[in-house]
């Protein structure tokens, strides 16, 4: 009994992958390779693809975790900036503040509390960027200790306040990364809304901070002024990213009896030209109370448009998980219907394919080479090229082959036919115009020798031979052109040099078509030479410089 030694089966093995898939014979083979390939580029695009999905999933769950972080942000900032008037005021003077500031100061710290539960878990680099941000923080336990003491100064306050809310409200916390355009127009909006807050709260703290002493101190003017135009450039540019509905909201906010009453209190204070108002026109609490009340109706707006983020933020995640689903239901069916499709393709191709590749050769190698010889003879017009069939039970595709086979056969003998038509129009124009052309420059050239031998005139008989040489060039274009057109239809043909010219003796200098000087003689036997390249003849110019 022979045994198989494994180098036999190897070899067996090499010998079907190579008439399989590398290098396979049959139609089956062909088509069961075709499969193959397919379904590996299949695979291949079907994982790019999961992996975009995947990836699509992830960046709408980590927006809603970034939207949810973002808007816990924003609540510290708003407490954060009522913190700050409030102390604000109180350091600069005004004593009532006192009890508001302290409870202000719960306020503040609950809202760091819930930015700090938001953070909590998470190593992303928008919660890096939040927590070195938090550090400013850091520092307010010494501003409150000072404003307790009695000891805090309005400009050291301010500033800490305000530095701090900017750099927070210039994080991104990731939402900059989002790829939907509605949200990423929410986002924009949000942060040009809170903006426009950290702009009224710097007001608010600015004139808090010197109605006691019925003054500005240093540059706070400069600063209310700032403060006022950045919140005006903030609004204006608010449109331009809100839905209608948001600009509604915030129109509505601004139009309040209490935001009104802030205006008329600005309005006071802008006439003053940087004198503050007297205490009984713009009273301190008032003002607080006036800057602090349309604070909250753009906040009521804010947290709106928050939830709005957040709630898309969820519907993104939740559309991206059922896209997820649906494109791993969609790639198993591709497979499955591929695999169909392939089999039966398998039945229905390969005999007629035989059938039409004969067909094909015989057309290809036969008739419609000597089809189109005959209509390019002009001995006479070919028979019509008679149509491919293939066998009773072919696919739609065979079928169609073979008509795209036929389209072709006719088009070939159609265009095979005008291009003869339009070879011999093309020669007889050229030939026509080449004619018209030696015509009229053989009366121009017997014109100039008459005006020639009329005028004595040394400049003038310069001038016409000149004249006299550039229709000479016409005249020898003129014949190049009958050249051209003769030789393709007819073969070449031995060029007329050397030639004489009748032109009569020529001045010894003339000027050429490119405007410079030269010299030499042109006697009437002068030779015309021919390159033996070209049938075109040009004349033996003799140039001296």
């Amino acid at each position: 009994m022979e045994t198989q030694t494994p180098h036999a089966g190897c070899r067996r093995l090499r010998q079907m992958v190579t008439a399989t898939v590398v290098a396979p014979c049959t139609i089956r083979a062909k088509l069961i390779r075709i499969l193959a390939v397919a379904v590996a580029i299949l695979l291949a695009l079907l994982g790019l693809s999961a992996a975009r999905q995947v990836g699509d999933h992830e960046n709408a769950g980590t927006t809603a975790a970034d939207a949810r972080l973002f808007d816990a942000l924003q609540g510290f900032i708003h407490e954060h900036q009522k913190e700050r008037g409030l102390t604000t005021g109180y350091v600069g003077g005004v004593r009532e503040f006192h009890d508001r500031m302290l409870a202000q100061r719960k306020l503040t710290d609950a809202a760091r509390g819930a930015v700090d539960r938001e953070l909590a878990g998470r190593h992303d680099s928008a919660a890096g960027a939040v927590r070195s941000a938090l550090v400013r923080v850091n520092a307010l336990r010494g501003i409150r200790a000072a404003a307790d003491r009695g000891s805090g100064r309005v400009e050291r306050t301010y500033s800490y306040f305000t530095d701090t809310n900017v750099a927070l409200n210039g994080l991104g916390t990731g939402l900059v990364e989002v790829r939907d355009g509605e949200l990423r127009s929410d986002y924009q909006a949000l942060q040009v809304l809170g903006s426009a807050k950290e702009f009224l709260g710097q007001e608010r703290a600015v004139v808090l901070g010197s109605l006691h002493a019925r003054r500005f101190h240093g540059e706070d003017y400069t600063r209310f002024m700032t403060a006022r135009s950045g919140r005006l450039a903030a609004l204006d540019s608010y449109p331009a990213w809100a839905s209608a509905k948001q600009r509604r909201e915030v129109a509505q906010a601004l139009a309040t009896p209490v935001a009104r009453r802030l205006f008329g209190y600005e309005k006071e204070i802008v006439d003053g030209r940087g004198a503050m108002p007297a205490p009984a026109a713009v009273p301190p609490t008032a003002w607080y109370d006036a800057a602090t009340g349309t604070i909250n109706g753009l906040r009521t707006v804010q947290i709106a448009l928050g939830e709005d983020i957040k709630d898309r933020a969820s519907a993104l995640q939740g559309e991206a998980t059922r896209t997820l689903v649906l494109f791993g239901l969609l790639a198993l069916g591709s497979v499955l219907a591929l695999g169909a499709l392939a089999v039966g393709a398998a039945r229905s191709v390969s005999g007629p394919l035989g059938s039409l590749t004969r067909q094909a050769r015989e057309v290809a190698g036969g008739r419609l080479p000597d089809a189109v010889a005959q209509v390019q003879s002009g001995s006479g017009t070919p028979a019509p090229l008679g149509p491919l069939t293939v066998p009773r039970g072919a696919g739609t595709e065979v079928q169609q082959l073979a008509d795209a086979f036929d389209q072709m056969q006719k088009v070939a003998y159609d265009l095979a036919t005008e291009q003869a038509v339009l070879r011999r129009n093309a020669t007889e124009s050229l030939v026509s115009l080449g004619r018209r052309n030696q015509n009229l420059v053989r009366r121009q050239i017997s014109f100039i020798n008459r005006l020639e031998h009329e005028d004595a005139d040394p400049e003038t008989l310069a001038n016409l031979f000149e004249l006299d040489h550039l229709a000479t060039r016409m005249r020898r274009n003129a014949e190049s052109l009958l050249v051209l057109a003769v030789r393709p239809a007819r073969g070449p043909r031995p060029p007329r040099c050397p030639s004489p010219m009748s032109s009569g003796r020529r001045s010894p200098r003339w000027r050429s078509t490119a405007g410079s000087r030269c010299a030499g003689s042109m006697p009437v036997s002068s030779a015309v030479r021919s390159s033996p390249r070209s049938p075109i003849c040009w004349p033996n110019w003799s140039r001296t410089r």
